[in-house]
């Protein structure tokens, strides 16, 4: 595929479309306007509920039945996705091979772009095609245009291998050239700098990774009492959030809340059951 043909895909795409003229507004004025279409984009997430859910259902059956999550795309939408796999291990608690972050372009793409590596349909199946994806599996594609031939190639890869597919795309699903068994599109409508998908479709798109892999987790278990109970606590400050979190949620002194850790070897899971044990024999609950 040549530039022309790539024109001709882009002619009709809301986020391609010059709505605004920044020349004439002042840098006060860009403020409130970025802020006011981010909100605006934010709120039309909301139409997508009902696939959003499914998506997330799939999430959590895919991670119990014991396959693997692939979040994948070029660009921006890449750097998402490995964003998004890099947390559920200290959030969930959920294995770093589980959830795996791909970009077009590989490792060096995320810090240095590589516009071209989007261009590359082969590139996306040899990336799904190198980690062995079959039925147990659930590939999840990033692209604000609908069109990137690498989440395209990866998507149709891992069908023939009988993966689960989903796409998540900001534009209307009518402009949409990716195919998938679940397409979740949200039409964010212009982007203030015309084609820049970094700023509106990014932030949608990030707010449907957090929503998915939130409600995900819930359904598995992985929150209780509205807490991450399955947080690997690797830090400092992560400690410290456990130790708060018991204290505060049963009711106990900082020594025991530690010391309730320390017996759980930091799994929180086992530590909520031991802190309900601890304030129920003390009458604190």
């Amino acid at each position: 595929m040549n530039f022309r043909d790539v024109l001709k895909e882009l002619e009709d795409l809301s986020t391609e479309r010059k709505e605004v003229d920044l020349s004439e507004l002042s840098p006060g004025e860009i403020v409130q306007r970025l802020a006011e279409e981010n909100a605006r984009a934010i709120l039309k997430i909301v139409s997508s509920s009902k696939k959003i859910v499914r998506l997330a259902t799939w999430w959590a059956e895919t991670l119990k039945g014991g396959g693997r999550i692939v979040l994948l795309g070029a660009g921006t939408s890449g750097r998402l996705a490995i964003m998004e796999a890099a947390e559920m291990f200290p959030t969930f608690g959920i294995a770093r091979d589980r959830v795996v972050g791909l970009i077009a372009g590989g490792k060096d793409s995320v810090f240095a772009s590589k516009e071209g590596a989007e261009d590359s349909e082969r590139g996306g199946k040899r990336a799904v095609t190198r980690l062995g994806l079959g039925p147990k599996d659930l590939v999840i594609g990033l692209s604000a245009s609908g069109r990137t031939p690498y989440v395209a190639g990866a998507i149709l890869k891992a069908e023939e291998l009988g993966a689960r597919t989903a796409l998540i795309t900001t534009n209307p699903c009518s402009y949409v050239r990716i195919d998938a068994q679940l397409r979740i599109c949200v039409d964010v409508g212009y982007e203030l700098l015309p084609g820049s998908t970094r700023m509106k479709s990014a932030t949608v798109q990030k707010v449907i990774l957090n929503a998915v892999s939130l409600i995900g987790a819930v359904i598995m278990g992985k929150v209780e009492r509205g807490r991450m109970v399955g947080m690997i606590p690797t830090s400092q400050k992560l400690k410290a959030r456990a130790v708060r979190t018991l204290m505060e949620e049963f009711n106990l002194e900082e020594e025991d809340a530690e010391r309730i850790l320390e017996e759980s070897g930091w799994d929180m899971k086992e530590a909520f059951r031991l802190a309900e044990l601890h304030s129920t024999s003390s009458g604190r609950i």
